[in-house]
């Protein structure tokens, strides 16, 4: 065994230029070395020293031992603070996405085939709406969490701190515009590969209704419908845009979120990252009317 263990430490000294911690290794037992031990070992600890309270200063690999492994920052390894954990809309949100990362570019990208999502004047739009407990609390998680849904087009769920700027994006994580959605917003998503045209509409549309909008693709959509507009518990799914339906939907939609005020985007964290076009005021920031220009049309 030990000569087992002499010939690990020799390779990793060779490869990775770091000592092992010598193992004192007896005979049928696994106790640990006792804590009043003395030894003149000066090297490195791998993986982790056999005791916390273990004096070691030099450098750790491939991280401290007893590190919480959830504090460390995913791109460079590095313990964060309590503050830079949480949220601030602009450190560490490669967590969910991080826009400069050309690795994510496959997120706001077409990469299948245009033909498969053409509009269909004969499929019927799909609007869904969601029973959401009254007891459900909707919850916002810090950075150092990850945050998953169970569905691929979530409309309601946890969510980070930071709201994002009202706008259209490159792309925006759900993990953001869900924060838009319990405060009162309606989001529009629609497939890279979505046809133009209709996507266009679908954005004129809501960005003349409603300030309070997000505009962002997502590869969740199907083929079959690759545009929709969502809100906090309902979501609208379609082929093709039909402007009735639109209206409807964010007339009933808007400003209805959980944590919906008429003060929205009054902090000073704001999530900017992939803004390509901040929105618009229509009547006011409370959106006081919604797709008012439509009324008697």
């Amino acid at each position: 065994m030990i000569k087992i263990v002499k010939l690990l430490c020799y390779l990793l000294f060779l490869t990775t230029e770091i000592h092992c911690k010598r193992f004192i290794v007896k005979r049928k037992t696994t106790t640990a070395i006792p804590k009043n031990a003395t030894e003149s070992w000066t090297g490195n600890w791998f993986p982790h020293p056999p005791l916390p309270n273990d004096s070691w200063k030099g450098k750790w690999f491939p991280y401290a031992p007893y590190t919480n492994i959830q504090t460390l920052d995913v791109t460079h390894k590095k313990q964060l603070s309590a503050s830079e954990i949480c949220d601030d809309g602009k450190q560490y949100i490669g967590l969910d996405y991080d826009p400069n990362d050309v690795r994510k570019s496959f997120e706001h990208l077409c990469l299948a085939n245009r033909s498969l999502f053409e509009p269909n004047m004969n499929r019927e739009a799909l609007r869904k709406e969601y029973f959401i407990p009254p007891a459900y609390v909707a919850h916002s998680k810090c950075l150092n969490e990850t945050i998953s849904y169970d569905t691929p087009l979530p409309t309601y769920g946890a969510f980070r701190p930071i709201p994002p700027k009202y706008g259209s994006y490159i792309f925006l994580p759900a993990q953001r515009w869900l924060t838009s959605l319990s405060q009162g917003a309606v989001v529009m998503l629609y497939h890279p590969c979505a046809n133009n045209g209709q996507v266009k509409v679908l954005q004129n549309t809501l960005r003349s209704c409603l300030y309070r909008h997000i505009i962002t693709p997502s590869l969740a959509l199907s083929p079959k419908r690759p545009i929709a507009l969502v809100a906090w518990g309902k979501s609208l799914e379609m082929s093709v845009v039909d402007d009735k339906l639109v209206v409807d939907f964010i007339k009933q939609s808007a400003k209805q979120g959980p944590n919906f005020s008429s003060k929205q985007q009054n902090n000073t964290k704001i999530y900017e990252a992939g803004l390509l076009q901040e929105a618009h005021l229509i009547t006011d920031e409370n959106d006081i009317e919604v797709c008012g220009y439509k009324e008697g049309m």
